[in-house]
């Protein structure tokens, strides 16, 4: 299997993760994986285009620079941003705890996400 191939099926088995998270009230666990299910379909997207990048906030950039590209809009790319820090909040953060709402937002997000992603790669 290719690298694009293996990383949409890596998505889709942290969103089934993160689904098992959220029901189990892993809220935290729940908003992280739930990004890193979308990091993975972003990679994914970005690699069909000729690009890639090392880091997270790179393949961000990328994301948002070949938007139109990948059959994304603006409000795509925010929830992958939003995605992305409120993951650095769940594994980082002390401050804030993450509410049942809010890992439901970002588990729908992320469900939505991969499933462009995959809606791309096939066409």
């Amino acid at each position: 299997m290719d690298e694009i191939t293996l990383r949409i099926k890596k998505a889709e088995k942290l969103l089934r993760d993160a689904e098992s998270e959220l029901k189990m009230g892993m809220y935290e666990r729940c908003c992280s994986t739930a990004y890193y299910a979308m990091f993975h379909a972003s990679k994914a997207m970005i690699l069909s285009v000729g690009e890639d990048s090392r880091t997270h906030r790179g393949t961000i950039f990328l994301i948002w620079k070949n938007k139109e590209k990948l059959g994304l809009n603006e409000e795509d790319c925010i929830r992958l941003s939003k995605a992305f820090d409120l993951r650095e909040e769940s594994d980082y953060g002390i401050f804030q705890e993450i509410s049942e709402e809010t890992a439901t937002d970002i588990l729908k997000d992320a469900r939505e996400f991969v499933k462009k992603a995959k809606e791309f790669l096939i066409s």
